[in-house]
């Protein structure tokens, strides 16, 4: 758990310099909203505990496979999950341990 550090008054605040942090910021707005869609949210709860075809993605999901492409497009581009081609399956996995953090501590914070 990380400690913030003590503001006095309202002042201090600038004094962390948010302004240094535009790119972070702007980085984790384009997560979080590609985020904020139940469809996705069903697609990265699966991928947290590990990799998944198209079709048992589908079958979990209860999403149409061309939905559910468009999704997961979606979620790459972004940068959230990654895939492989196998033959004739395409497989997808969240592309970090840092989206595994993100995604459980949404868990933790809305459904535990």
């Amino acid at each position: 758990m990380s400690v913030l550090p003590k503001v006095e008054n309202q002042t201090e605040l600038i004094d962390l310099n948010l302004f240094d942090q535009e790119d972070n910021i702007e980085r984790a707005v384009r997560t979080l909203k590609v985020l904020a869609h139940p469809a996705r949210l069903k697609i990265v709860c699966l991928l947290q505990f590990g990799e998944h075809s198209v079709q048992s993605l589908e079958k979990q999901t209860g999403v149409a496979q061309a939905t559910l492409s468009q999704h997961l497009s979606v979620l790459k581009d972004r940068g959230v999950v990654m895939s492989r081609r196998d033959g004739h399956f395409m497989f997808y996995r969240l592309s970090s341990d840092d989206m595994r953090d993100l995604f459980q501590v949404i868990r933790r914070v809305f459904c535990d």
